[in-house]
């Protein structure tokens, strides 16, 4: 059986497991592989692919880490720098970026050999192993699938105090000769606004990744299903669970992207959340509000409602889950779907509807039911 595909930018894939390259004979081929196993490649290398299809395995596979959030430009003082936050948590900057921030050229400076081209003199090389030998790795650009589905050199955000630190070494050790002044007062600007910032704190403001990581200061009342604190962000709603969805809508999937019709929200809150005991998604919804945001004309969450979910709360509803998207894959479209799921969760609905008699509140008849919008067009 085929286990590969062609998309348009392989390295956009929100649900891919890894997203790299195959190296064969120095031709890279890149690939994103996906939950199922399947590899997807850019339809562009098709004809690449077919030829080296047979010499495609782990053994020359090279993982490439991808940015999470776009990119977006972080202002100190008046110097711009490009930057981004990758899935191992790392925040990067682009490399010509950091060269424009450091007044220098990223085209015909010299180089030395064994250090990366952000070391362009023999004293700094010298300073960097005696100062920061570890960190030689650390100021070494490398291959980023950024979030546009392309890929780029970025450097590691520490790369920026690591620089800076050997300029104002260097300067204390008379070492700054009259080509590199202009370099070491940018690097005072930049150090003495980081000293009081922080590069994290900066990328995360500039990205607005604090939103996507889930910072929330919200107390949570404490519930069995309910946590106290914001759980960290894990991937529970898996592709095959969208693209499921899709399918028994008769819409094409597209696993490129994650954005998604604005009727999943209201299916999930009626197939998913209201399947968890009484009063959880009135409670989820009330913590973590829908904000209506002028930017894109829509309304969405700080967070994702099963981030407030405690441990229990996480094993049922990937309980819950696994057993909604097997009744999916045994539909034959949406109509046939509804019935299949009355009958395989017959019992569950009627639990549920005998916990809110026993409460004295409404019946399952009375829950509210989530108006899903048919036409999509």
């Amino acid at each position: 059986m085929k286990k590969y595909g062609y998309v348009e930018k392989c390295l956009k894939m929100p649900h891919a497991k890894q997203v790299g390259c195959f190296e064969v004979n120095n031709e890279k081929i890149y690939v994103a592989i996906y939950e199922n196993g399947y590899n997807y490649f850019n339809r562009e290398q098709q004809e690449l692919v077919e030829k080296r299809i047979s010499n495609l395995g782990n053994a020359n596979f090279i993982e490439i880490p991808r940015a999470v959030v776009s990119e977006a430009d972080l202002y100190i003082g008046d110097t711009k720098l490009e930057c981004s936050v990758l899935n191992d948590g790392r925040r990067v900057i682009k490399d010509t970026s950091l060269f424009t921030a450091l007044d220098r050229k990223r085209k015909g400076e010299t180089r030395r050999e064994g250090f990366p081209p952000i070391i362009g003199s023999k004293s700094l090389a010298a300073l960097l192993m005696e100062m920061y030998p570890e960190h030689l790795t650390t100021i070494t650009p490398f291959e980023v699938a950024q979030f546009n589905g392309k890929t780029g050199k970025w450097y590691d955000a520490n790369t920026i105090p690591i620089i800076c630190d050997l300029y104002m070494e260097a300067e204390k050790r008379g070492l700054i000769t009259t080509s590199q002044h202009h370099v070491l007062d940018k690097a005072k600007i930049l150090l003495r606004s980081l000293a009081r910032l922080g590069i994290t704190a900066l990328i995360d403001e500039a990205t607005n990744y604090q939103s996507i990581r889930g910072k929330d200061e919200l107390q949570i009342l404490l519930q069995e299903f309910i946590s106290e604190e914001l759980r960290e962000y894990s991937k529970e709603f898996d592709s095959e669970y969208f693209e499921q969805i899709f399918r028994i809508y008769g819409k094409p999937y597209d696993p490129t992207t994650s954005k998604r019709p604005l009727f999943f929200a209201g299916f999930t809150t009626t197939y998913v959340y209201n399947m968890l005991p009484p009063d959880v998604f009135e409670m989820l919804d009330e913590m973590n509000p829908r904000i209506y945001n002028s930017k894109t004309g829509r309304a969405d969450r700080k967070s994702k409602l099963f981030q407030h979910l405690s441990n229990d709360g996480i094993h049922y509803l990937r309980s819950h889950l696994a057993g909604l998207t097997s009744v999916m894959k045994l539909s034959s479209d949406k109509d046939d779907f509804k019935g299949k799921f009355r009958l395989v969760f017959a019992d569950k609905i009627n639990r549920i509807e005998r916990m809110k008699r026993d409460a004295n509140q409404m019946s399952i008849d009375d829950i509210r039911e989530v108006e899903i919008k048919e036409d999509l067009d």
